[in-house]
């Protein structure tokens, strides 16, 4: 009996419609998923006043979707195994647009906190399998371009948080803007019909017949065999958590998560407080929306620009470049200039912290072997989550104690500056792909 390897058969097909709807679908529930997070940011100035909430508290309620979808990660992850990823994606963007119509309506700051923890469960779960699920239906040779349009989605959450913030809430309120977030729900039938479920899943179940129809989906030029027996390569793709930090990758791992954890701290405190600051600062909710906008779709923008510089000159450099410079222009966020200028380093502010996030995570993925990539990647972003936590809390903390807006700002750009030290410290030359460019000229005896 002839077997065949379905992801084989995937990894070396075509790009087809097949693939540009399976972009297009996740790339929805990402962009909702980024918008659901930062929306709270867009809202809580509104919400503090309705509910009468002090800064501290309101800053608590920002990190309850973050440590939902921290939770989501790891109970939606395990539940994939068990019960399939395509049923835990619809599960997931189910229960992330419900709770988010739920906290729309919610009566209370409790109720409301309450279901924010459950948007983040969903999210945190819907996240990973959704690009799980794309990678293995992807041919190898466009994978990394799809991976990285899903994840945009998540800025253009930020994006859409924003716009829909400046065009809702004066009409409408608060409340309205979680409402808009609930339509993800018209997605499900989309999802139902269109997504397919993983190949292990569909072997391990005995749905053959399933299994056929979706390859011919994903590459009808392919003949499949008659009777043939279908299985998946089983290669490791992780290794133990020791592994991250031997063959003197130890002091890189350690600052790595140092950068991961004072980045997500910069990106989660600026989306969620920024608003608030500069209506503290003196501008009105529909200005102080619009410095929101402009920092995420200032650094979508603009990121263009750092990745093709980072190309040339090395993502190192590059890396070294926007936190350094992140301080200053993060500190300088509390001056009153020309509305222009300001909107020019609220977009480099955006640059500095997501953009050089974007650039230290390829860079990160290219660090370490591939039999310790995924527990290195995991090991940063699972402790640089404490981060992202904190930067809300803090915050909220130092507005409540009615600290200048210098000091706000200075507390969200100190940490670019430990970044930039963090990331100094790191030690390219134990890098995986820098040891293989080595061996491979040494190899061309080039270079020896």
């Amino acid at each position: 009996m002839q077997k065949v390897f379905v992801n084989r058969v995937l990894g070396e097909g075509k790009f087809n419609i097949f693939h540009w709807m399976f972009l297009i679908l996740c790339f929805l529930i990402v962009t909702f998923e980024g918008y659901d997070l930062v929306v709270y940011g867009a809202s809580v100035p509104l919400i503090m006043k309705y509910w009468f909430l002090k800064p501290a508290y309101a800053g608590v309620i920002g990190t309850y979707a973050l440590f939902g979808a921290a939770l989501g990660s790891l109970c939606f992850g395990r539940l994939a195994d068990k019960i399939g990823r395509k049923k835990t994606i619809l599960i997931c963007t189910t229960l992330f647009s419900v709770c988010m119509i739920v906290c729309a309506v919610s009566p209370d700051p409790i109720i409301f906190g309450v279901f924010r923890v459950l948007t983040g469960i969903g999210i945190g779960g819907a996240m990973p399998n959704v690009v799980a699920l794309a990678t293995e239906w992807t041919p190898v040779r466009h994978r990394s371009l799809m991976v990285t349009a899903i994840y945009t989605g998540m800025q253009w959450g930020g994006i859409l948080a924003a716009g829909i913030g400046i065009w809702l809430l004066p009409l409408y309120g608060w409340r309205s803007l979680y409402l808009f977030g609930g339509i993800t729900i018209l997605l499900l039938p989309f999802l139902l019909g269109w997504l397919p479920e993983t190949a292990p899943r569909l072997i391990a179940t005995g749905r053959i017949a399933e299994l056929i129809k979706q390859i011919k989906r994903a590459q009808p030029e392919v003949t499949l065999p008659a009777g043939a027996e279908y299985d998946v390569d089983k290669t490791a793709d992780s290794s133990p958590l020791i592994d991250v930090f031997r063959q003197n990758r130890g002091l890189s791992s350690v600052c790595f998560i140092i950068v991961y954890f004072t980045t997500l701290y910069m990106i989660y405190g600026l989306n969620i407080w920024l608003p608030k600051l500069m209506m503290n600062a003196g501008y009105p909710l529909g200005s102080a929306l619009t410095f929101l906008l402009v920092l995420n779709l200032g650094c979508f923008i603009l990121n263009i620009f750092t990745a093709a510089i980072a190309d040339k000159i090395g993502p190192r450099k590059m890396v070294l470049i926007s936190y350094f410079l992140g301080f200053f222009v993060i500190a300088s966020l509390s001056m009153k200039t020309n509305i222009w200028l300001l909107y020019l380093l609220v977009a480099l502010a955006g640059v500095f912290t997501m953009g050089a996030h974007n650039i230290v995570h390829a860079y990160v993925s290219q660090f370490y072997p591939p039999s310790v990539r995924s527990t290195g990647l995991g090991l940063c972003f699972g402790l640089g989550r404490i981060g992202a936590v904190l930067g809300p809390i803090l915050g909220g903390v130092l507005m409540q104690m009615h600290v200048t807006i210098f000091v706000s700002f200075l507390a969200f750009a100190i940490p670019s500056m430990i970044s930039f030290v963090a990331f100094f410290l790191t030690q390219d030359k134990y890098s995986y792909t820098t040891q293989a460019i080595a061996a491979s000229k040494a190899q061309q005896g080039v270079g020896v």
